[in-house]
């Protein structure tokens, strides 16, 4: 066969089609050459022990450790070119150590083993692993793509892989970065994210090992933060007081990569950081710490990280000067806005646009929760992400492969490990065909969808409809705010309703899914729901299930005072209560309150938690929920840019009431003391235009699908 001549073509992890059931698996690609082909390279990472052949001849040979499933390592044993003729690529491997599986990363569970490598040249040689390998008796399987968990992105790979392996990761200059100081260096920021700096060396950086590359982990990230921790800890023992150093602004927070260009006549070495915030930057053991080399004349990139201040210290020879091109690029899925909403409210607009930018930067290979901590799929996470989604974006790729990715939990297995998850993953898909009407996903997943039912009804008593996943005694994780047992489970019993009655009626939309649910719904009382002591998300999802009747609902709506604990989560869904009852300027004062304080404490994105309360330490504050140490809460997280739902929902006034918006109301209101409001909301009929204004205190509307006008409900 004729070589590939797609430089395009990104590598993807491969293995025997029995998985980790097959320890010793070769892979196998032969190829034509038509003309000499010289500058070869071949690099590979891989979970066992790999030899490499290229027809009979030994090229490389690796032993199994825990690094090389971590970054590119280099094939030494190449020629120096290859003559025209066939040749097989030949990679023997034997794993006796698969990548680790836990239930929180069960989803993964076919991705324990694999090998990525590719072979590139002159003539336009380029061989990737890909299904089109050989695995001895019969084609080899695609792992995951290049950048999916558990692997992520690997170190030392060529920086156009950036693409990721849907290829739909795209990256833009970074504009308006700010020099906030700069010391031993002159740092000159020029258009399309590029710094120049030049100086004098002040000595060599010297860091030691990193043990974390020794041990596999169940996620990328999770190798990343052991690593930064060593980092961080070496950087603190060192001094670096003769060393330029550079501190950057981003002019807000974003998924961002470096490329640096040395263009000296020695090797200089990078040790940096990245931070969400500038308090994170002086104090957290677990900030971004890395280290860069570049060969004189060379380029050399980082992987994309979340970040809004970098901080960047400069190593070469004492006394040399150095000639450094620093670009910054952020990453990020290549997404078209489509929704759209201008109004005369300043709050309403930033909150607007920076639940926008929110939403956008948590699109990469899957949409994460965050771009700095985990950058994960997490089901709740997915769930309240993807409300935005529907009042945004003209494409749901991203969403689809995390809800695709998450729904391969094998039967007897939680989604992340908890109960509420799984069931907030079923109510995702119920929301994807509510506001899409897409049947032919829904009908793709069918078989997920049954799987994770039938063992959500194994957990549940059919007689009495109690779901009870695990010992009655067990606390049951609904979201950070501190909750009581009993409130948990109350919660965990509402929210099985929610989905029961979800499931219900996709499956008499789509009955050919085969979806069966008789069971009867839990006897909770509105009791154990509304009290003084409970959390407000307890409260709320007492509401949002139909558990507390009418008439408390709207006494403790008007009698609710927003207060310590909360979170961005609980909020958003008191505004919807709120909203649903007709009280909307009550849920304008929600959303200007929880997310105008997050503006006022300078946040360029929302926020995976909240306090009111004011502090000299705002990542310290957020640590009094549950679960993390300072620092570990996330300052960017897209389950914190649904007001973008409720702006669509209340202040335009769309909203579906069939599936597919085979049914549309249209009511908006003048919310917050808005005279007009324009937007533009997306759905599968076409594009909503709507656009209102106050005259003479009557509101002039007008909504359009293309050529077609609502008025009121539709």
């Amino acid at each position: 066969m004729n070589i590939h001549r797609q430089a395009e073509k990104i590598p993807s992890w491969i293995w025997h089609r029995e998985r980790e059931g097959r320890r010793h698996v070769v892979l196998e690609k032969s190829f034509v050459l038509h003309a000499a082909v010289e500058q070869l390279e071949m690099r590979i990472a891989c979970t066992g022990e790999a030899e490499i052949r290229l027809n009979d001849a030994v090229i490389g040979h690796f032993p199994e450790h825990a690094r090389h499933t971590s970054a590119f390592y280099p094939v030494e044993g190449l020629p120096g070119n290859l003559e025209p003729g066939a040749y097989t690529l030949r990679i023997e491997l034997r794993n006796t150590e698969p990548m680790p599986m836990h239930p929180i990363n069960m989803h993964l569970h076919d991705r324990s083993v694999g090998c990525i490598a590719y072979l590139s040249g002159s003539e336009g040689l380029w061989l990737a692993t890909d299904d089109t390998w050989e695995a001895g008796d019969g084609p080899a399987e695609v792992v995951c793509v290049w950048g999916e968990e558990p692997f992520g992105d690997l170190d030392h790979a060529p920086p156009w892989f950036i693409a990721g392996g849907y290829g739909d990761i795209a990256v833009e200059p970074v504009q308006g970065i700010r020099v906030m100081s700069a010391a031993g260096v002159e740092a000159v920021s020029g258009i399309d994210g590029v710094i120049q700096m030049n100086g004098t060396a002040g000595g060599r950086i010297v860091l030691g090992e990193v043990e974390s590359r020794n041990e596999r982990h169940i996620f990328y990230h999770l190798l990343k933060q052991g690593e930064w921790k060593e980092r961080r800890t070496q950087q603190k023992e060192l001094d670096l007081s003769r060393m330029p150093k550079l501190l950057l602004e981003l002019p807000h927070e974003l998924n961002v990569r470096m490329k640096v260009t040395n263009h000296g006549d020695s090797e200089i070495g990078l040790l940096w950081n990245g931070a969400e915030s500038l308090q994170e930057l002086r104090h957290y053991d677990g900030c971004m710490t890395e280290w860069l080399t570049i060969p004189p004349g060379s380029l050399s990139a980082t992987n994309p990280q979340g970040m809004r201040y970098v901080q960047i210290y400069v190593s070469g020879d004492d006394g040399g000067t150095f000639h450094i091109e620093l670009r910054l690029e952020a990453a990020g899925a290549a997404l078209n806005q489509v929704g759209q909403l201008q109004t005369d409210n300043d709050l309403m607009q930033r909150i607007y646009d920076v639940s926008v930018h929110t939403s956008r930067v948590c699109h990469q290979i899957g949409l994460w929760d965050g771009i700095k901590r985990d950058r994960l799929n997490w089901a709740y996470d997915i769930y309240l992400a993807a409300k935005t989604e529907y009042s945004l974006w003209d494409d749901y790729s991203v969403l689809k492969r995390s809800l695709r990715e998450l729904g391969r939990t094998p039967y007897g297995y939680w989604m992340n490990n908890l109960p509420s998850y799984t069931l907030w993953w079923l109510s995702s898909i119920w929301d994807y065909y509510f506001e899409t009407g897409d049947r032919e996903f829904v009908w793709e997943i069918r078989e997920d969808l049954q799987r994770h039912i039938a063992w959500v009804k194994a957990n549940a008593d059919p007689c009495s409809g109690i779901f009870m996943p695990d010992a009655r005694e067990a606390h049951s994780f609904i979201e950070w705010s501190p909750m009581g047992t009993s409130e948990s489970w109350a919660c965990l019993n509402a929210i099985y309703g929610m989905t029961k009655c979800q499931m219900k009626r996709l499956a008499d939309y789509m009955p050919e899914l085969g979806l069966q649910w008789d069971e009867p719904q839990a006897e909770l009382k509105e009791e154990q729901f509304i009290g003084p002591s409970y959390a407000l998300l307890t409260s709320v999802i007492g509401i949002k299930s139909g558990y507390v009747g009418e008439d408390s609902t709207r006494r403790f709506l008007l009698d609710y005072r927003l207060g310590d604990p909360l979170t961005p989560l609980s909020a958003y869904w008191l505004a919807e209560c709120y909203s649903e009852y007709g009280m909307h300027e009550r849920a304008w004062a929600v959303i200007a309150t929880v997310w105008g304080t997050m503006l006022d404490a300078g946040a360029t994105t929302f926020w995976e938690g909240i306090r009111l309360t004011p502090s000299s330490d705002i990542h310290h504050a957020l640590t009094t929920y549950t679960a993390y140490d300072s620092y570990r809460m996330s300052l960017c997280h897209s389950w914190s840019s649904t007001p973008v739902v409720w702006f669509a929902r209340y202040v335009l006034g769309i909203r579906a009431l069939e599936p597919g918006y085979a049914r549309i109301a249209f009511e908006p209101h003048a919310i917050g003391g808005l005279a007009a409001a324009r937007g533009v909301i997306p759905s599968p009929k076409g594009l909503i235009k709507v656009e209102w204004k106050l005259e003479d205190g009557r509101m002039i509307k007008s909504a359009r699908i293309g050529e077609a006008e609502l008025a009121g409900r539709a």
